[in-house]
């Protein structure tokens, strides 16, 4: 009996890491010199997002306008990035965050424009890998560890 409790517990842990990838996406503008307008007030904060196709795309059609060398085909699996790239006119800079094609190298080498210039990018393809902080661990697979000791104590 206790082995089917374990194997159970175990088949749930596993269809529960199972998922799709998280990444945090969205755009954050950071004005220098603590000057801070109305627009940046404004703004809708970064969120974890599941990878699927909407995400991928609106992330893919932000990267064209600013990077349009680093579009290839879609393919099927995904990535996190995070881009940052400072405007040379001003102290102000832009962090972009989201999910992408694997395929697609958004790092591929440093670009510049006339107004702006690449400070950072990476690239990764774990949960919420593009953040500044992960999000310790997961609730779900202590709770199942939790449940399968004390089974395991019941015998």
């Amino acid at each position: 009996m206790k082995y089917l409790i374990v194997g159970v517990i175990l088949a749930v842990g596993s269809i529960q890491t199972i998922s799709a990838l998280q990444c945090m996406q969205g755009v954050e503008v950071k004005q220098g010199s603590g000057n801070s307008n109305g627009a940046q007030k404004n703004e809708k904060p970064l969120e974890i997002t599941e990878c699927g196709l909407t995400t991928v795309a609106a992330s893919t059609a932000f990267l064209f306008a600013v990077k349009p060398s680093s579009i290839t085909f879609p393919s099927g699996d995904y990535k996190c990035y995070h881009l940052k790239y400072d405007e040379k006119n001003s102290e102000s800079s832009t962090i972009v965050k989201g999910c992408i094609y694997k395929s697609l190298n958004v790092c591929d080498g440093k670009f510049s424009s006339d107004n702006v210039q690449e400070a950072f990018c990476s690239q990764c393809d774990t949960d919420a890998c593009n953040s500044s902080g992960r999000y310790g661990f997961d609730l779900k697979l202590l709770g199942l560890t939790l449940v399968s000791v004390i089974a395991y104590l019941l015998k």
